[in-house]
């Protein structure tokens, strides 16, 4: 072989690689999107009045299986779901809403009380349990959170249930969907919160009970807007 010959040889040589790196490139995946439910930060010892307290100790959320990863699930339509392999959940979906629920639960009100994960054995602990029916995200439209919950005061077998459905609108894009199901979670969390102090604050054991209806025992309190 000449040197011409070997010159060209490389020539064509680096021409592949280039075109191979190129088309490796172009084959490559897309970066993933990460998302989160929970913006603010949980209350601190310093932004709660200490007394009097008692503590709130939220199980693990339940979600329907059809959700139940780390992949967004969007709906085309009513009966067609699509999974978004690029939009994924910080961590499993579950645990979002749980932390979500709580950090809105124990949001600093000004009244005097202080919320804190709680021990079970501890008289002044509620415990909540939360059951997502339906967690519906529709690119453009709304974000639909259906959930059931109950309240029960950890040395009391009576519950409080209630049952709290948002619908909030979103604009295009997946961050204002996410935001939308933030703004869901958040108002929820709230209503649990608002719960938790109604039944602290009150002589009257928890019973179950619909929203809304009348007579001593405590009922659901209102959804903040």
């Amino acid at each position: 072989m000449n040197l011409i010959q070997s010159r060209a040889w490389r020539a064509v040589a680096r021409i592949a690689t280039f075109v191979g790196l190129a088309a490796l490139s172009a084959c490559a995946s897309p970066p993933a999107h990460f998302y989160t439910l929970g913006t603010d930060r949980e209350p601190t010892r310093e932004s709660v009045t200490v007394s009097p307290a008692f503590w709130i100790d939220m199980r693990v959320a339940k979600v329907p299986v059809s959700v139940a990863r780390s992949q967004i699930v969007v709906q085309d339509d009513a009966a067609r779901v699509r999974i978004l392999e690029d939009e994924r959940w910080a961590s499993p979906l579950a645990d979002e809403i749980r932390n979500a629920l709580l950090a809105a639960a124990t949001r600093p009100t000004g009244r005097p009380d202080t919320f804190q994960p709680g021990h079970a054995e501890d008289a002044r602990t509620y415990q909540v349990s939360v059951d997502v029916q339906r967690f519906e995200s529709w690119p453009g439209s709304h974000a639909l959170i259906d959930v059931t919950w109950s309240v029960r005061k950890s040395n009391d077998s009576r519950t409080l249930t209630c049952r709290s459905i948002v619908s909030q609108p979103v604009s295009a894009g997946y961050d204002a969907l996410v935001n939308g199901h933030r703004v869901a979670v958040r108002r929820i969390g709230t209503q649990i919160g608002d719960a938790v102090r109604e039944l602290s604050a009150s002589a009257i054991a928890p019973a179950r009970v619909p929203a809304g209806t009348g007579g001593s025992a405590l009922s659901c309190p209102a959804l903040a807007g």
